[in-house]
């Protein structure tokens, strides 16, 4: 399973965040408050996927992503805001992310992205009714 990074500027979040991705057997490697704290967690810790906030202080999501992809290409980031439209995802993207989520998306969809973003997506499940 993947060793995770967690950035957002929320505790209550961030602990959310955790409890999720632990629930779901993945490794949370560390936690940042911002932008600047996530950059340098990822440099020390080197996870193979960073969960970032996108609005933050000092250091905001997006840049924060760029930042890391570029001076750690092999870990890979997933956005995760509040903040939704049509050009977050582009946004996110331009800057070297492998995903956007809402933070209003199911416990399942974030963790999905976070192994697809790792290189390993979910096992595809069959509905219940396949009549």
């Amino acid at each position: 399973m993947p060793r995770v990074l967690l950035v957002d500027d929320h505790p209550p979040m961030r602990r959310v965040l955790r409890g999720m991705l632990e629930d779901a057997g993945m490794e949370v490697v560390g936690e940042a408050a911002d932008g600047l704290e996530g950059v340098a967690q990822a440099e020390a810790v080197r996870p193979d996927v960073v969960l970032m906030d996108w609005r933050m202080p000092r250091l905001d999501g997006v840049q924060a992503t760029a930042s890391i992809r570029s001076h750690l290409p092999e870990v890979q980031v997933v956005v995760f805001s509040s903040a939704e439209g049509a050009g977050m995802g582009v946004i996110a993207r331009q800057a070297g992310a492998s995903a956007f989520v809402a933070k209003g998306a199911s416990a399942e969809l974030v963790c999905a992205a976070v192994l697809a973003a790792w290189g390993r997506p979910p096992p595809l499940q069959a509905p219940l009714d396949s009549t």
